[in-house]
């Protein structure tokens, strides 16, 4: 009977040891990830109000010494120039439009065809994307 109770005894010790290291170690890693996203959400608010600052500062410069008109929608000259058909500039246009929202002004400078790939470039990306 005594050997059963040290059994007893010493097993609720080793449970209790190890409820107690598993919960504290988990309280630990919950703090620690807790600060991290404090620290990471401070810095990135940082960073937004430092771009709301430059932002505006460039604003004010720009309306300062020329006012310029931003379009989205990119004019004709660069869909000749190109030779690139209008319907295809207005779907790149209104791609960067979505992709970038209503509330940024974004001007499209240049749109160019991208060069046509040799043969062998196309049997390269082709054995390189091939899947396993």
């Amino acid at each position: 009977m005594d050997d059963f109770m040290s059994k007893v005894t010493t097993s609720a010790t080793m449970l209790l040891t190890g409820f107690t290291v598993v919960f504290s170690v988990l309280i630990l890693l919950i703090l620690i990830i807790y600060i991290y996203g404090t620290v990471i959400s401070k810095a990135q608010k940082k960073s937004k109000e430092g771009k709301k600052k430059k932002s505006k500062a460039n604003q004010t410069e720009a309306q300062s010494t020329t006012v310029q008109n931003t379009p989205s929608i990119p004019t004709a000259n660069v869909a000749q120039s190109n030779e690139i058909p209008g319907e295809i500039v207005a779907v790149i246009a209104a791609a960067v439009d979505s992709m970038y929202g209503s509330n940024t002004k974004v001007r499209i400078k240049n749109i160019k065809k991208s060069g046509v790939r040799s043969a062998w470039a196309n049997v390269g990306i082709l054995d390189n994307t091939r899947p396993f």
